[in-house]
């Protein structure tokens, strides 16, 4: 699996994933009630259809995630 980073509306870091095809396969974002990341494929379609849509570093998509997600510890990124 390979990742993208992207910032959705200025403020949802999602994180794609790709197949070894190219393939997207899936996406994660953080939650704030479950205090993690989840799958959310529905962001996929979010990020085709958007205006406000920019690609971020894994490193500012862990910053925004964990600022989400109230907590300074590390998010997975791989």
């Amino acid at each position: 699996m390979t990742y993208q980073y992207f910032l959705l509306g200025d403020t949802v870091p999602v994180r794609v994933a790709f197949n070894a095809k190219g393939q997207r396969m899936g996406a994660e974002v953080p939650n704030c009630d479950k205090g993690t990341l989840v799958q959310d494929a529905t962001y996929l379609s979010r990020l085709e259809h958007s205006f406000e849509v920019e690609e971020i570093t894994p490193e500012q998509f862990r910053e925004r995630a964990e600022a989400m997600l109230g907590r300074s510890e590390n998010v997975a990124l791989n």
